[in-house]
């Protein structure tokens, strides 16, 4: 494997991450995503940035996790302030229910699936 290009791709998604949260150092960095500045310095020598902090500048800043880590898409992901139709009591019930169940999912969980379906896609 090409350590430069990793190194590279690696700069180019902390450069989207730091263009994003408009933070302009490791150290603000670390402050946003409640990490120890070492721990990006950690992630530059893998040369992967942790699927935890996509989990959190999703949460934090709605940024959108493809877009950080390969440049494509839009740079922030968007809700639909429309909401669903249900055509039934039960349906609606049944939404919530998911809903609040989905909430309660760790964030690695999460994390882990993110970076499932981006690297497939």
């Amino acid at each position: 494997m090409n350590d430069t290009h990793t190194e590279t791709n690696f700069d180019e998604q902390m450069e989207r991450i730091k263009l994003i949260t408009g933070k302009k150092t490791q150290i603000e960095l670390a402050e946003l995503l409640g990490i120890k500045q070492s721990s990006i310095s950690d992630a530059k020598r893998r040369g992967s940035i942790p699927a935890n902090w996509l989990i959190m500048l999703m949460r934090l800043n709605y940024a959108n996790p493809e877009w950080i880590l390969t440049g494509d898409g839009p740079l922030f992901i968007s809700f639909s302030s429309i909401k669903p139709l249900y055509r039934t009591e039960d349906e609606r019930a049944d939404y919530k229910a998911k809903e609040k169940l989905l909430r309660q999912v760790p964030s690695k969980m999460l994390a882990d699936e993110l970076v499932r379906r981006i690297s497939i896609s």
